[in-house]
């Protein structure tokens, strides 16, 4: 058998490279996960750095279960064990950690060239997760050092090791930019000419408990709230006209109409249903929506949306519904009916169906409203009787405590405090035991004003759950509990709550607008992009709709353009940072060659000087003591320095021959 040539030992600075590569691919990633796995990721980079730092070695009886543990926690948070299925943030997550638990064991060139290419992986997996300039950026200068830190390594295996390592770092992140920088002319001529898919091939599944929008098709107690921290935005909004106050912003999700107890849910019944009637009442409202990827298939609308876009369906429950699931930037034009009668004639199947509850649960709620309506209460009357009871008894807070399993009757007797989705559910679950058909919608309450670029944002804290009930002649009817109890919220969006020293929505809210400016530009340009717009990319050359043959052509012959400056580039005489020596000795040959002493070029410096010296016998001792720190500067980088370099190249040009004695 062949046995496998030792690796070479890595140096002091080598190792510090590769750490900081790392360290540099993992900050990417760290920015998009969750953040217990950013706090666990930044524990294991701690430790791997005193132990490289001090040069402590970690052997395999720490190393090993130190590995399996971080593995089983990673995929216990993430309930791979129970059913959350192995996705895009778990697989990211576990290179992520793999990555920095190999830096443990970095000994060799061999161990040093396997981080620096983990490295690369884990700056693309950063692109799985967002694909904005902040990204973009932090990955470029990961990348950079990545490159400059296998460069490293090749100098490590060379014969003359140390002279090569006293190159200035610098001096090599100038080179690696500039290698990066000729391939640019190539990039750009890929990115708007190489065919686009229909669905980009990063687009792989998230886990399937969760996925880039906080809200989905269940909603349980406490869901809601803990978006309140959450400052991503969900989408951008520019209406065509006045812009609705706050209190009408409503944008409309998923519609929960099942109740199991606990938690809300969507009723498969009424996916077959036909569409409700919907009679408007004033003049509707247009707006453009840029819509964040969510991976889920919901549009969040202005309630009520009347017009749908393309690849898009109305549900029953009036939701808009992608084709598809929104795995890219989405840019629609809408239109809404902000006042409105919604299936004023219901038939009553589908009323009893909105009046499901659960047996068995929540017996302190369905005696309350028994007691009500023995008192002869109308619809109305126990809708406003609920209303008054959430004004004069309860509270809003952040942070609700736990319920039990009668949650509603827990929250009405006990609690009395909590979030949107708490007001919602219990008023919804009253309204179902007095007979009044109810239902819970989820989507987001407001916007903010994004006063650089003069568009609305909606952030996942701006998330929100209000109920809709039916009555006669009226329809389905909006009723919010939550400004029962904190009309402010209503009224004034999710900051009348109080920013709690957040920068995005305090004294850092203009720096936090123009980077938001920015990434909707950056959307617009880059990451909107589609083949749509590559087919209209010839239209200036008169072709309005490009087939993909003429593409095809367009892209070949751009190449080819991109290809040759690349090659001029690369060929063009080379400029170094020690030009001007050579220019400084060529003036000293010129001197020189004026008094007969011509240099030919493929003689050496040194054999020149020794040549010349019968003639110059005055002079012989300055030229040899020239000619020879012009070859260590030249020749000899161990040598060589920009101190001694100028002041060769004074010297050089300060020389004049002394005059001869005349025999």
């Amino acid at each position: 058998m062949k046995t496998r040539p030792a690796s070479a030992a890595l140096d002091r600075a080598s190792t510090l490279a590769c750490l900081a590569t790392a360290a540099a691919a993992i900050l990417p990633l760290s920015t998009v996960l969750p953040r217990w796995v950013s706090g666990a990721l930044l524990v294991l980079l701690s430790i791997a750095s005193v132990a490289l730092w001090r040069s402590w070695s970690v052997g395999a009886l720490i190393r090993i279960p130190l590995t399996l543990g971080m593995t089983a926690y990673l995929m216990v948070e993430f309930g791979v064990g129970f059913g959350g299925g192995f996705g895009r943030d778990t697989a990211a997550a576990l290179l992520a950690i793999m990555l920095l638990l190999k830096l443990l064991e970095l000994r060799t060139v061999r161990d040093g060239r396997a981080i620096l290419s983990f490295s690369l992986f884990a700056i693309l997996a950063a692109f799985l997760q967002d694909r904005g300039p902040l990204i973009l950026f932090m990955a470029l200068v990961a990348t950079l050092l990545a490159l400059a830190s296998m460069a490293r390594m090749a100098e490590v295996e060379t014969p003359n090791h140390a002279a090569a390592s006293k190159l200035e770092l610098r001096g090599r992140f100038a080179r690696i930019g500039k290698l990066a920088a000729f391939s640019l002319p190539l990039a750009i001529v890929a990115f708007f000419l190489f065919p686009r898919l229909a669905n980009p091939l990063w687009a792989l599944p998230q886990n399937s408990d969760e996925a880039r929008t906080g809200l989905s098709d269940e909603m349980s107690p406490g869901d809601i709230s803990s978006l309140y921290l959450d400052d991503s935005p969900v989408m951008r909004v520019r209406f065509f006209g006045d812009t609705p106050p706050q209190s009408d912003l409503y944008w409309r999700g998923p519609v929960l109409s099942a109740f199991d107890g606990r938690q809300w849910s969507r009723m498969a019944r009424v996916r077959d249903v036909d569409l409700p009637v919907v009679e408007p009442i004033g003049a509707p409202i247009e707006y453009e929506v840029e819509q964040e990827p969510t991976e889920r298939r919901y549009v969040f609308a202005l309630d009520l949306p009347i017009l749908t876009a393309k690849d898009q369906t109305l549900t029953y429950e009036q939701s808009l519904r992608a084709d598809q699931p929104l795995l890219a930037v989405s840019r629609l034009r809408l239109r809404s009916q902000p006042s409105y009668r919604l299936d004023p004639n219901m038939v009553g199947t589908l009323r009893s169906w909105f009046t499901e509850l659960p047996p068995d649960y929540n017996p302190r709620t369905n005696d309350l409203i028994a007691a009500w309506r023995a008192d002869g209460d109308s619809d109305e009357a126990i809708i406003s009787r609920a209303l008054t009871l959430f004004n004069a008894e309860f509270s809003y807070t952040l942070n609700p405590l736990l319920l039990g399993r009668n949650s509603v009757d827990d929250f009405l007797f006990n609690t009395k405090a909590g979030y949107c989705e708490h007001f919602a559910s219990a008023f919804a679950v009253m309204m179902r035991s007095a007979g009044i058909p109810a239902r819970v919608v989820t989507g987001y309450l407001g916007a903010s004003q994004n006063r650089v670029g003069s568009y609305m944002v909606v952030r996942q804290s701006d998330a929100h759950a209000w109920t809709e009930v039916w009555l006669q002649d009226k329809g389905w009817v909006r009723i919010d509990p939550t400004s029962a109890v904190a009309p402010e919220r209503i009224n004034n969006g999710i900051d009348a709550l109080g920013a709690d020293g957040r920068a995005s929505r305090g004294w850092g809210k203009p720096l936090f607008d123009a980077a938001d400016w920015v990434r909707r530009g950056w959307n617009d340009i880059v990451l909107s992009f589609d083949a749509d717009k590559q087919s209209r990319l010839l239209s200036p050359f008169g072709i309005e709709k490009a087939e993909w043959q003429q593409l095809a052509i367009a892209l070949i012959t751009a190449a080819g353009v991109a290809l040759l400056i690349t090659m001029g580039l690369l060929l063009r005489p080379s400029r170094d940072n020690r030009d001007a020596l050579a220019r400084a000795y060529a003036r000293f040959l010129l001197r020189l060659a004026k008094r007969g002493a011509i240099k030919p070029p493929s003689e050496p410096p040194l054999v020149f000087a020794a040549r010349i010296a019968a003639h110059f016998p005055n002079n012989a001792a300055t030229i040899h003591s020239l000619s020879m720190r012009y070859v260590r500067q030249r020749y000899a980088p161990a040598d060589a320095d920009s101190q001694s370099e100028a002041a060769l190249c004074t010297d050089l040009h300060r020389f004049r021959l002394l005059p001869e004695n005349s025999s």
